[in-house]
């Protein structure tokens, strides 16, 4: 059971969005010279684009916010730390828990109170998700956690934390970014250079074409088959379905990191980067090295080593690896697929280890050996994005039978289909080893900015009426 959410207004590929950028930027830079009212005016802003989702939630990022500030402060303040981080714990994870996941526990108590044959049933609650609140939970939790470690000290400025929790760029799906990276870009009082918004154009214009161009488009592929609309498809078809919405959710997601990166750059705010190719990687573990990057280091520097990392023995490693995957999974949704999923996942973690240690052979340099454990791997990904797309287990199931359907010759649109999901692919790795958007962020001169500013602005006017929400919203 996913959690329910309502459509975003403020989408990054709407012509609201970009009349939002100009005002935005034109209010930062308008304010130069008075920071207070500069960081006033970014923060009214961030709250205004929340706002546009549902006002009423506001209040919950003000309540986190507040408390998250103030035991900040208090970690360093009171004789027993320990009490104050369990209490930040304990009252972020149980606003998550509540908005989130309540729902999923309910109807899984339900279903097992009616195996049990009990009459002990719950109703279901009616709560919306809020927009991003996994993004700023984590992002808060690792504020207050890096405080009491010793990691980083804590901000006297109320304005200035809340302007972290609530920087627009990133609010809504990432990247998750550390106090200690937001508040050095905060403290330097950042001005973007000709370099820098060149950069960030160029990072937006991208995005716009990852998502408007790319992802909606592969949306007619995947979502007859995921959504059980289309009767009886064949092994072909699903296997195009699968393949399309590995590139689907990977364009989706990059595609918003990209302009919410780019954005923060037109403000002078580097962000770090979320994604490098994750489809070219070699092995799993080089997989979550490149995908989600702020949430992969968020899960191993806060949950990972927190269990005990790689010191304990072999076994209790692979039990590390494994729950922090599960609960990786969970994150995403309220839901036993997501749950599978991260499993998935811990599962090739845990054998990828024992094979590394036990067959070294597998691991061999080489471009052979490397081309195969890259396709290796990109399969495995697949069989677990199966997962994470359908509705349910069910859902799921169904797909994977009709993979075990009808192998006789595709269709020709079909053969073209995944011939062309072939050749992203290769675009994806060629782009990986020549460094294409950075080499394009490298030119210079007034005319690139004005081309590659109406290069995104032409994708945002011509995108579909009814373009569809980054995913990553719902999470």
């Amino acid at each position: 059971m996913r959690a329910r959410s309502r459509a975003i207004r403020m989408l990054f590929n709407s012509i609201d969005f970009a009349l939002f950028l100009i005002i935005s930027l034109a209010l930062y830079h308008g304010l130069r010279g008075w920071p207070t009212l500069q960081k006033v005016g970014l923060l009214a802003c961030s709250y205004w684009f929340y706002g546009q989702w549902n006002w009423m939630y506001l209040g919950l990022i003000l309540f986190s916010t507040v408390l998250d500030y103030r035991i900040g402060l208090g970690l360093t303040r009171v004789r027993n730390p320990r009490r104050l981080i369990v209490f930040s714990l304990v009252v972020n994870l149980g606003l998550l828990a509540f908005f989130k996941y309540a729902n999923f526990l309910i109807a899984n108590w339900n279903g097992a109170a009616t195996l049990l044959g009990m009459d002990w049933q719950f109703t279901a609650l009616d709560v919306l998700l809020p927009v991003g609140i996994s993004f700023y939970t984590f992002q808060s939790l690792s504020y207050t956690l890096d405080v009491y470690r010793g990691v980083s000290p804590p901000r006297q400025s109320l304005l200035d934390y809340a302007l972290f929790v609530a920087f627009w760029p990133q609010l809504v799906a990432g990247p998750i970014v550390r106090d200690t990276e937001f508040f050095s870009e905060l403290d330097r009082q950042p001005r973007p250079d000709w370099a820098q918004i060149q950069r960030g154009l160029s990072l937006m214009a991208f995005g716009y074409l990852k998502k408007v161009v790319l992802a909606d488009n592969l949306a007619v592929w995947v979502d007859p088959v995921f959504d059980g609309t289309l009767a009886n498809p064949d092994a072909w078809i699903t296997l195009r379905a699968i393949y399309a919405f590995a590139f689907q959710i990977y364009f989706d997601f990059s595609g918003y990191t990209d302009i919410a990166i780019g954005a923060a750059l037109l403000m002078g705010f580097r962000f770090p980067q979320n994604f490098d190719h994750p489809y070219t990687a070699q092995t799993i573990q080089d997989f979550w090295r490149r995908w989600h990057m702020t949430l992969s280091r968020w899960l191993r520097d806060y949950l990972y080593i927190s269990l005990g990392g790689n010191r304990g023995s072999a076994g209790r490693t692979r039990i590390n690896l494994m729950l922090t995957m599960l609960l990786g999974g969970l994150w995403h949704g309220a839901s036993w697929n997501f749950v599978i999923w991260g499993g998935l996942h811990g599962a090739y973690l845990a054998v990828e280890r024992v094979l590394m240690t036990r067959l070294p052979g597998l691991f061999q340099s080489g471009r052979v050996a490397s081309l195969v454990r890259t396709l290796v791997s990109f399969q495995l990904v697949c069989v677990a994005w199966v997962f994470f797309r359908a509705a349910d287990f069910d859902r799921a199931m169904a797909i994977f039978a009709d993979l075990a359907g009808d192998w006789t010759a595709p269709e020709e649109s079909v053969a073209y289909g995944l011939l062309a999901l072939a050749l992203l692919w290769v675009i994806h790795a060629l782009s990986a080893w020549g460094r294409w958007l950075e080499r394009v962020s490298s030119s210079r001169g007034p005319l690139f900015v004005l081309v590659i500013t109406g290069v995104a602005l032409a994708m945002i006017w011509f995108a579909p009426t009814q373009s569809s929400p980054f995913i990553y919203f719902q999470f």
